[in-house]
């Protein structure tokens, strides 16, 4: 049974976690989650520091940040998790590399965190901490969007999801993931992948379908090895634009993507997943 024991919701204070809280919240009561909140002073960890390092920590006075990073963690936990059991948590370091390790050292099944755009400047930046946890994390990372479409796509209420395939042989463990929670889930489950084309390709139908045919090909192979017989949508053009094209038409609440391909190489689909995160309009689950 996949489930969310633990989860994982590193803080900044900013307006973007705040947006995210509520969804945070509701995944917790969704899956009887135990919530650890993580605030990260980006300051030089004691004892690896060089010298000229722990002296500017001195020069700027750590101890008053430490001390004002807890009141602030207090009242952001007080006003948006009145009331719940939250474990918090203060560290120092590289926040990205902070997070992964607090996840690993508490062992968290899941990461919670919003990109770092907001309104129409979403789809241009992914947050530098978002996306090196999202390469480096062992666990599924959750990246929310702004406000309005997280309270619209909240986990409890939930009802369907897509998941976005690529490479028949690396998805399949992707593909056997959300066919196993969207079961346990009682969500509606689409598939979609997105095939690569030169961009004059709508002025050659014969060709265009071809490459849809052979990306059918590609995600029936894969549900023959997973045995299931799901939905697929297929299509020509960016990862992004299609999975985002797909998600809005068929009013999906969630995108499974799979995260290995983000700690691949750089390549089409790396940098495809990267633009899903950003384009989504409804929150991810990189497993």
């Amino acid at each position: 049974m996949i489930t969310f024991q633990r989860i994982l919701f590193p803080v900044d204070f900013s307006g973007r976690c705040a947006a995210a809280a509520p969804s945070v919240q509701a995944m917790v009561k969704r899956f009887g989650s135990e919530l650890v909140v993580l605030h990260v002073l980006d300051l030089p960890p004691a004892g690896i520091a060089p010298p000229e390092a722990a002296a500017w920590s001195t020069l700027i006075g750590a101890e008053p940040l430490r001390q004002q990073g807890q009141v602030a963690l207090e009242s952001f936990l007080a006003r948006e998790f009145p009331g719940m059991p939250v474990q918090s948590e203060t560290a120092e370091g590289d926040p990205a590399y902070t997070i992964v390790e607090i996840a690993r050292e508490r062992k968290a099944d899941l990461i919670m965190m919003p990109t770092a755009g907001l309104g129409p400047f979403r789809r241009l930046l992914l947050g530098s901490v978002t996306a090196k946890v999202l390469h480096d994390s062992a666990v599924p990372v959750w990246t929310g969007l702004h406000a309005g479409e997280m309270a619209a796509h909240s986990p409890e209420r939930w009802k369907r999801m897509l998941c976005a395939l690529e490479d028949y042989r690396r998805d399949l463990p992707v593909l056997q993931w959300a066919a196993e929670f969207a079961c346990e889930q009682k969500l509606e489950l689409r598939l979609v992948h997105a095939v690569g084309g030169p961009e004059d390709c709508e002025d050659n139908p014969s060709f265009r379908e071809s490459l849809l045919n052979a990306g059918r090909d590609r995600i029936g192979k894969l549900q023959a090895q997973a045995g299931t017989k799901f939905e697929v949508c297929v299509d020509v053009g960016p990862a992004g634009q299609v999975i985002h094209k797909k998600a809005i038409g068929y009013a999906a609440d969630i995108v499974v993507i799979g995260r290995g391909v983000i700690q691949k190489p750089l390549g089409r689909w790396r940098s495809g997943a990267y633009e899903i995160v950003r384009e989504a309009p409804c929150p991810v689950i990189s497993v």
